[in-house]
């Protein structure tokens, strides 16, 4: 759609149809039009009086003549040429003195429009000052701007600084602290390793020191009785052996424990051979009242298999809760056969439901007998 622009008569510059004035020069439109209408009429209306008064002359004239014909008739002819001689000098006359008028308008007209003129530059230079001020005031207003917003951003710049520092040495006093907690556990793990490895040894000399022993004890008896004895004392060596055998089996197994699928042995004290593992196929709670402590109301689900999540219901982990002490939880992740123990103080949320709970609903399988959910451990695989 094109727009309707109206011309400057004094700039040349196209301005919308509707503007009162002029946005380059700044003179007004209709007070410009209004001057030059009244100027015109002007014009127009002495060019109308002078062709009347022309006019009216002439009807004079012309009467007059008639009359001056009617009177030439009578009148000698050195009267007529001396009128006309007047006639010609007062017209003449009359000549000047429109001509003198003519030039008396148009200086006051040139005065007029020069004076027109100084008060529309007086104007233009009024509004030519006020809007170099205003765009002094604008552009000082912009410098102070930008001079606050790179004060500003150079003071974000310094605390996004400061807060990666602070979190670099958070990071680097967390990452000492889980290096020394892997060191004390991998030294506890490796005096472990020595206590077993030194007490099998002990237990091997032992077993060894008997069979000599044995071995002693039959050969005098063998000296004593050469024949069926040496055959009887045979078969007892190999019983003696696999007994020791057995009791090596024996003392791995109680080693291992409840929690055989573990390749190393759990951190923290030693658990007893004869503790009592939950039940797996039995079925939990159905009233769900208050229990007097967190550990009360988990200790009924330990050794067995639950769901973990940390904070997404439509994740759920299968993790094994291994032990339920006082002040915090053990759990067994069997993916990355990872072992986390949780204080209580970071459990979020424990949902239990009889009839068993999972990250899609209750027909899809696994199904929880209870959920826990915990923050992320650091160590666990995305």
């Amino acid at each position: 759609m094109k727009v309707k622009t109206i011309t400057c008569p004094n700039c040349g510059h196209a301005n919308n149809f509707l503007a009162e004035e002029c946005t380059q020069c700044g003179i007004h439109f209709s007070r410009y039009y209004e001057e030059l209408e009244k100027a015109e009429a002007l014009r127009r209306h002495i060019e109308e009086q002078e062709k009347a008064e022309a006019l009216r002359r002439e009807q004079e004239e012309k009467e007059r003549q008639e009359a001056e014909a009617r009177r030439k008739e009578e009148e000698e002819k050195a009267e007529a040429l001396r009128r006309e001689e007047e006639e010609r000098e007062r017209r003449e006359a009359e000549a000047r003195e429109r001509e003198a008028e003519e030039r008396r308008q148009a200086e006051e007209e040139a005065r007029r429009l020069e004076e027109e003129r100084q008060i529309e530059a007086q104007k233009r230079a009024d509004i030519l000052k006020r809007q170099k001020e205003e765009l002094e005031k604008a552009e000082a207003l912009k410098r102070q701007k930008e001079e606050e917003q790179k004060a500003e951003a150079a003071r974000r710049e310094e605390e996004e600084r400061e807060r990666r520092e602070a979190e670099a040495r958070e990071r680097e006093a967390e990452e000492r602290r889980q290096a020394e907690e892997e060191e004390k556990a991998e030294a506890l793990r490796r005096e472990q390793e020595d206590q077993e490895r030194r007490e099998a040894e002990e237990r091997e000399r032992e077993a060894e020191e008997r069979r000599r022993q044995e071995e002693d004890q039959a050969l005098v008896i063998a000296a004593d009785a050469p024949g069926d004895a040496a055959d009887e004392n045979q078969p007892q060596d190999e019983t003696e052996d696999i007994e020791i055998e057995e009791r090596d089996d024996a003392a791995i197994e109680a080693q291992a424990g409840a929690f055989d699928f573990i390749e190393y042995p759990p951190e923290g004290p030693v658990v007893d051979d004869q503790a009592e593992i939950a039940d797996p196929s039995a079925s939990p709670p159905n009233d769900y009242r208050p229990a007097a402590s967190l550990q009360a109301r988990l200790e009924f689900y330990e050794g067995r298999m639950i769901g973990l999540t940390y904070g997404n219901p439509a994740e759920i982990q299968n993790v094994k809760l291994m032990a339920v002490s006082s002040d915090h939880i053990q759990v067994f992740y069997p993916i990355p056969r990872h072992v986390v123990s949780f204080a209580y103080g970071t459990i979020v949320s424990i949902t239990e439901n009889a009839e068993g709970l999972s990250a899609v609903g209750p027909d899809i399988s696994p199904v929880f007998p209870v959920v826990i959910e915990l923050p992320r451990p650091y160590f666990h695989n995305h």
